[in-house]
């Protein structure tokens, strides 16, 4: 073979070589559309995800960074963590702090002016405890509190039946009954709020807890249910006929979307068709007749008056902490060492009567009763506002000067 044939032949194959090293292989359109679309996507999660991740980074190096409010010892410790989160919610402990600074009014706090002990005639504690609010958990504690603190625990009223509603006979005669105990007793009950002063007889010290309204009544759905109730009821009645099997594996969440009267919170009613403790404020409003229509602007008014004029404290367990260490401050008599004791027999108070089987309810479903408690939200916030302002004056009043708050 000549050189110039060789050579030729050596350029076809190299030619040869380069069509399939760059060739181009035909892809279906679809399929281009689809990698396309693959690679879109998948650029879009990661800036999502990326942002994200931004976002709590954020979030948790201001959590971590020493604030004011953290520096001056007051700690919260609500129980649900998304409205603890919102640190601006006025509603919060660190929310009511930055309103009551920005508004000048932080520096106008007092201990002494909100703390109603002081204006109470007997050494008598007077617990006219809420349905399902944690009751059972402080009755807990007053036992442990008994003996540490030589109080006298008042336990008829624990045995009572709950009325909606007393007679004017009836609140004089629990009256009098109360304003006859020694000094350092107690004495617990389900019962609205009774004006001594109507019957001219000494007021006692008073106390009560709140809680979220929806939770309270989901909390009631269940504990209605519960065996630890009917074994009470039982007890008292044994040939009381039961409810069906189905009333007792009601679906709450059914119940609600269903319109079953059983779950239906219609405002301004005043009877209902199964009993539910619907009415929070009802507790603070007392026996009149304006009380009883649920949901009443009315009725919230006539609560907070009484909460503001009569009871020392008005606490809640979705605020321990916060609760515990008013009561030490301002009912010393009844609550000495209550953090303590709390810590020491935490399993038997937190677990006394708790609802370990309650099922999951549907965020919807929250949403939906929550429109018809507006004003009792209203009572319900109002007396936790009371309650931050009570521990904000005995903690920034136990400060020395050089840390208070400008």
């Amino acid at each position: 073979m000549s050189l110039s044939a060789d050579k030729s032949f050596k350029m076809k194959m190299r030619d040869m070589e380069n069509a399939f090293k760059y060739r181009r292989i035909p892809y279906p359109k679809r399929s281009v559309e689809l990698i396309a679309i693959l690679a879109i996507s998948c650029t879009f999660f990661l800036f999502m995800h990326t942002n994200k991740l931004n976002s709590r980074l954020k979030e948790m190096e201001v959590k971590l960074q020493p604030s004011e409010f953290s520096a001056l010892g007051l700690t919260g410790n609500q129980i649900n963590s998304r409205e603890s989160s919102r640190r601006d919610n006025i509603y919060t402990l660190h929310g009511t702090y930055q309103y009551l600074k920005s508004t000048g009014q932080l520096k106008k706090l007092s201990a002494y002016r909100l703390n109603n002990t002081r204006k109470a005639d007997i050494d008598v504690l007077f617990f006219n405890r809420c349905a399902k609010v944690g009751s059972e958990a402080l009755l807990e504690l007053f036992n442990k509190m008994e003996e540490f603190n030589n109080l006298n625990m008042e336990r008829d009223g624990l045995h009572k039946a709950t009325k909606r509603q007393l007679t004017r006979s009836e609140q004089r005669q629990l009256a009098e009954t109360i304003s006859e105990f020694s000094d350092g007793s107690v004495y617990i009950e389900h019962v609205n709020w009774i004006d001594f002063e109507e019957f001219d007889l000494p007021k006692p010290v008073y106390i009560n807890l709140v809680r979220d309204p929806v939770e309270r009544v989901i909390s009631w759905y269940f504990y209605a249910r519960g065996a630890y109730k009917n074994a009470i009821e039982y007890r008292k009645d044994p040939y009381k006929p039961l409810k069906s099997a189905e009333w007792y594996k009601k679906d709450f969440n059914e119940c609600v979307r269903s319109g079953d009267s059983e779950c239906q919170y219609v405002p301004y009613t005043v009877k209902d068709s199964i009993g539910n403790f619907k009415r929070q404020s009802l507790f603070f409003c007392g026996h009149h007749d304006d009380c009883i229509p649920f949901n009443s602007p009315a009725a919230i008014q006539m609560a907070k008056e009484h909460v503001e004029r009569d009871f020392a404290v008005v606490g809640s367990w979705e605020d321990t902490n916060i609760t515990l260490t008013v009561f030490e401050k301002y009912i010393p008599r009844f609550f000495d060492h209550a953090k303590l004791l709390f810590n020491i027999h935490n399993d038997e108070i937190t677990n006394r009567n708790k609802n370990k089987r309650k099922p999951k309810i549907d965020e919807d479903v929250k949403e939906m009763i929550r429109k018809n408690f507006t004003h009792e939200y209203d009572f319900y916030y109002f007396c936790k506002q009371r309650l931050y302002k009570q521990y904000l004056a005995v903690t920034l009043e136990n400060l020395p000067a050089s840390e208070e708050a400008d």
